[in-house]
């Protein structure tokens, strides 16, 4: 199963945390706001079916069609729709 991801992005560094299938965390860590960046660390950590979740806002459109570019599967989630 692949690792799911989230990526918490400020303008400077984006906060990435990977957690397994079972919620256990595999790894957190941060980079700089690139999808090039942001993208070695998810194919180093997460592997390449990965699936990234990235909340609503400014940087949003940039970085995921970047991330998508890079073949990265990512999903935008609204903070306000999104129930665990």
């Amino acid at each position: 199963m692949p690792h799911s991801i989230g990526l918490d992005v400020s303008q400077k560094t984006t906060a990435i945390c990977v957690v397994d299938t079972e919620g256990r965390r595999v790894w957190r860590g941060s980079c700089p706001t690139d999808p090039g960046s942001i993208s070695k660390l998810i194919s180093r950590y997460g592997g390449a079916d990965a699936r990234l979740g990235v909340e609503t806002g400014a940087m949003t459109p940039w970085l995921v069609h970047g991330l998508r570019s890079a073949g990265l599967n990512v999903v935008v989630l609204d903070a306000r729709r999104v129930k665990v």
